[in-house]
């Protein structure tokens, strides 16, 4: 699961650096009409948020229309999202990025994380510490898993 959700945020990068660099699409109004509008990115995120907060991981968030999809691999395991709230649109890679407040249970803690949207159709949030990654061609480690010796 995790390689097909790489691939797809692989790909999904490639086409932003695509766009960014000027060898995307050339009609219409340029890389400007792959940008969400406030409301639509709002709305993309709070889907993204309010699946997290019924369990489920990152990924296409389901019966989402057009699809969502959703990366973020700093999810720590069995932390559930109590609450969220969307504080505004910030700086960051990408037009429409924004802060928002985690507030979390097991263990109990409190987060101001930035996300970014992406797309139209499909649309991507991306926490932007992934975003910050793929921008560069990295990707998170995995913590290397301590087998026991017989």
């Amino acid at each position: 699961m995790k390689s097909i959700l790489w691939a797809r945020a692989v790909a999904a990068a490639w086409w932003l650096c695509g766009l960014s660099a000027g060898c995307g699409p050339q009609s219409g109004s340029g890389h400007e009409r792959f940008i969400p509008v406030p409301a639509t990115a709002t709305a993309t995120i709070t889907l993204a948020l309010e699946a997290w907060q019924r369990g489920q991981p990152p990924g296409e968030v389901p019966g989402t229309k057009p699809a969502v999809f959703v990366v973020d691999t700093y999810r720590r395991e069995g932390q559930t999202l109590e609450r969220f709230e969307i504080l505004g649109e910030v700086t960051g890679l990408t037009q429409r990025t924004y802060l928002i407040k985690l507030r979390f249970a097991n263990p109990s803690a409190e987060e101001k994380v930035r996300f970014a949207v992406i797309g139209i159709d499909p649309l991507w949030v991306y926490r932007h510490e992934d975003l910050e990654l793929l921008t560069h061609w990295e990707h998170k480690m995995p913590e290397p898993s301590v087998e026991k010796q017989p």
